[in-house]
């Protein structure tokens, strides 16, 4: 999906660059070696590239935990940006901790392994150790963990008259945003930032492990950039 809305902005006549942070896909490291300040390096010297090889001003796109990131970056350099693209935004890291290890927890459960009996709780405390944890083929170092549990988009401050466009999935015929979304949104509009919002019905692409197109992300994308 990422590989299609890039094809997208660029027959729109936008050049886009994609990322690889530290420990993810093509880029060196491991994802238990990453944290946020090294992420939000990464971020920060690809668009002083961009600004050096681009004479617009660079949109950051970010997606689901990246929103998070994304955001805090912003609020802590104000002249970064004047536009933001989020898909399904994380609004809450402490929660999305919580659900990735609910994934351990849910694995432990289905292979009546030795941890099967771990809580929540239990999980935390090696965490707090400094143990990291290993999820879903990856590892969940202390850093990291604690470095989400920092970011809260209802708690990020960003820059007064920053445009951002904000598209969420949900499902039913009548899509509508979520009232926690819209919680942060009015908080981000009280503030004079331009939100500009929509909800989708499509398919919650990230969890699939086959590929399917969500057709309306990428034409609603196009739309708020108009």
């Amino acid at each position: 999906m990422i590989t299609r809305q890039a094809q997208d902005f660029a027959k729109a006549g936008y050049g886009v660059l994609i990322l690889d942070l530290f420990g993810t896909g093509d880029s060196e490291g491991t994802f238990g070696e990453a944290t946020i300040d090294i992420w939000q390096q990464d971020i920060l010297a690809a668009i002083t590239w961009l600004n050096e090889t681009s004479e617009t001003p660079p949109i950051i796109w970010a997606m689901r935990s990246g929103a998070l990131i994304a955001t805090d970056l912003v609020q802590q350099n104000p002249g970064l940006t004047d536009q933001m693209i989020l898909w399904s935004p994380i609004g809450n890291g402490k929660k999305f901790i919580n659900q990735y290890l609910r994934i351990k927890l849910a694995a432990g459960m289905t292979e009546k392994s030795e941890g099967s009996n771990l809580t929540l709780k239990d999980l935390w405390a090696k965490l707090e150790s400094g143990q990291s944890l290993e999820i879903a083929g990856y590892d969940l170092s202390p850093e990291l963990a604690h470095g989400f549990t920092e970011l809260s988009l209802g708690q990020i401050k960003l820059p007064c008259k920053i445009s951002v466009k904000w598209i969420e999935i949900s499902l039913g015929s009548n899509p509508s945003l979520a009232p926690a979304s819209q919680k942060i949104i009015n908080l981000w509009q009280e503030n004079d930032i331009d939100v500009r919002a929509v909800s989708v019905n499509d398919p919650v692409f990230w969890t699939l492990q086959e590929p399917e197109w969500a057709h309306d992300y990428i034409d609603q994308t196009r739309q708020l950039l108009e």
